[in-house]
């Protein structure tokens, strides 16, 4: 029984020592947005980016760093006609001499999508946010956060 209750121990010791990723920013629930069958339509993607964090801006200042992107797949007929970038901040790390091209705080991202051959009803189309997360010191492992928005295809 000793043995047992060292074990158990022992493996919740383990995933309590397992450090956490940090939770660069958090993603504003999409509201639904309704589309005639053919037509596009522009909806507004929200984050915010915790203070403490900045993310690289597409473009990228530096062709070494990954800018950040949003993409959606095909789904039942919609497809991602393009996304509008916002412009970057001038940012510099600590002990650096290049100046980066970031996002910080609350950023918008204008996604535009076409209901191509969309059959009415209601579609959620899943897509990602891919971003290269920085401090003021160092830059972290590119990073995705999945995106969901509801859509409504009318006729």
């Amino acid at each position: 029984m000793k043995i047992f209750l060292l074990l158990i121990l022992a493996i919740s010791s383990l995933y309590a020592a397992k450090p956490q990723a940090p939770k660069f920013l958090t993603i504003e629930p999409a509201k639904a947005i309704s589309v005639k069958a053919g037509a596009s339509v522009v909806t507004t993607v929200t984050v915010k980016i915790d203070p403490v964090f900045h993310i690289q801006a597409n473009p990228v200042a530096q062709p070494n760093l990954i800018p950040t992107t949003i993409d959606f797949p095909e789904t039942e007929g919609i497809v991602l006609e393009g996304v509008t970038y916002p412009e970057g901040k001038v940012f510099r790390l600590e002990n650096s001499d290049k100046d980066l091209m970031v996002y910080d705080g609350e950023t918008k991202f204008k996604v535009k999508f076409l209901a191509k051959s969309a059959k009415p009803g209601k579609v959620e189309l899943k897509g990602l946010l891919k971003f290269q997360p920085c401090n003021n010191q160092i830059c972290f492992f590119p990073t995705r956060y999945d995106l969901k928005i509801p859509i409504q295809v009318v006729k």
